[in-house]
């Protein structure tokens, strides 16, 4: 329902009014509808403006304008937008870390976060660099996620971008 405030052109004789707190005032006429607002301080807003006669409403424009403002930034800050978390593996990684990031993986899926997971290949590591490769497969297979953007070399780091798995 779109609501809008009438200006002082006249869109038809005769408007059907609705008081302050929802009551409704009858079928009048646009004048006596305007005159009503004015007693009141209030103003003349059509509600209903495919209706025949038009249906009019009369309460303050700026404090509905405000109040629609304030529950569509309050329906914004409860949504949570998905961000990126980083995971730093290494090449020679124990089991028990191992576990420990994959723990902190699922926390932040739980949370609705993406995670970017990533090994930085050192001196003669770098010889081994399908082993990089091995292990962010192994982090993505043990957490149960799936590649949103696949392993991909900079250098000497290796990183790929998992999400949870619908």
């Amino acid at each position: 329902m779109k609501k809008q405030r009438i200006n002082d052109e006249i869109i038809s004789d005769k408007v059907v009014l609705i008081g302050e707190g929802g009551k409704p005032l009858g079928e009048l006429s646009y004048d006596q509808a305007r005159l009503l607002c004015y007693d009141k301080e209030m103003d003349l807003v059509e509600v209903g403006p495919n209706a025949r006669p038009p249906i009019c409403k009369i309460m303050d424009y700026g404090k509905e304008v405000y109040r629609e403002q304030k529950k569509i930034s309050k329906q914004r800050a409860k949504q949570k937008a998905p961000e990126l978390k980083e995971i730093k593996l290494s090449a020679r990684i124990e089991d028990h870390d191992f576990q420990t990031k994959i723990g902190r993986a699922k926390e932040f899926f739980q949370e609705g976060d993406k995670v970017r997971v990533f090994i930085r290949l050192i001196g003669r590591e770098m010889f081994f660099k399908d082993k990089a490769h091995q292990i962010i497969e192994k982090f993505r297979s043990d957490l149960g996620a799936e590649y949103e953007q696949p392993v991909k070399r900079l250098g000497s780091q290796f990183s790929a971008i998992l999400k949870k798995k619908k």
